[in-house]
């Protein structure tokens, strides 16, 4: 994270300045780590601190063992700061705590500092400034609208989700297996014995796309099982398209459709 100071103080950053960004910096941190992983799965290592450039340099570092692969809280975050800026309708599905910290972070933008930036482990770089400030002010305020009259969804619904197929059981009548999501590579678990073997087995660590119905508890955001119709690979794709369309479900009362 390197927070860039104002021009009419020659760039120099105010130390308490630095210092709220950082602490936000590191809770949305946090947030994003209990979130794609169920609870704290990783802890976050200063490694450097330069104060000539306002710039702090983290790792992440696992801090329980897990059967399934465990999920970047960085690229978590990073995801989130991504549909914020996008003011996209899966920003208003992130948690408030999260959306509260890219609020902090770009709070006194272009006032107090000039603007700041989170240089990611792939070497992209997130901006903050006025921009994402708005956008995350607007998504936050939708996030406490709707926080008082809208729970989690319990019920069907058939859609799609966008991922990777991975721990696939064949060795009971009913196949199951998990999808690693695109978005954030969250786990759901599916049903995919209604499926041909052979196309399961093309899909295995592809990204692709699974048609189905998603069956959800009412406790998550995520469903509890995915019944699998259909799977469709992707080929290619990457940047910023991987995060699309994880969570976009699509309610179906005719019966399975393509989208």
């Amino acid at each position: 994270m390197t927070i860039h100071g104002l021009e009419a103080f020659h760039g120099e950053v105010d130390a308490e300045v630095f210092a709220v960004k950082f602490s936000a910096f590191m809770k949305g941190l946090a947030e994003s780590d209990e979130e794609a992983n169920g609870s704290r799965a990783h802890k976050f290592v200063l490694t450097d601190l330069r104060k000539n450039t306002a710039t702090a340099e983290l790792i992440e570092r696992k801090i329980r063992a897990s059967e399934a692969p465990l999920t970047s809280g960085i690229a978590f975050y990073a995801y989130g700061i991504e549909e914020i800026r996008a003011n996209s309708p899966r920003a208003r599905r992130l948690p408030k705590a999260l959306v509260e910290s890219v609020v902090a972070l770009g709070n006194g933008v272009a006032k107090k500092f000039e603007f700041g930036e989170l240089k990611m482990p792939d070497g992209s770089v997130l901006l903050l400034d006025a921009f994402l400030e708005e956008r995350a002010k607007h998504v936050l305020a939708d996030i406490k609208n709707k926080s008082t009259d809208l729970g989690l969804f319990q019920g069907v619904a058939f859609g799609s989700f966008d991922g990777v197929l991975k721990a696939v059981d064949f060795q009971q009548d009913t196949k199951r297996g998990t999808i690693r999501l695109s978005a954030g590579g969250l786990p759901v678990a599916c049903n995919i014995t209604d499926v041909s073997i052979d196309e399961v087995r093309s899909a295995l660590d592809q990204r692709a796309r699974f048609y189905g119905r998603a069956n959800y508890g009412g406790n998550s955001r995520l469903p509890k099982m995915l019944d699998v119709r259909k799977i469709e690979v992707i080929e290619g794709g990457g940047g910023l398209a991987r995060w699309r369309g994880a969570f976009d479900i699509q309610i179906d009362e005719g019966g399975w459709g393509d989208s």
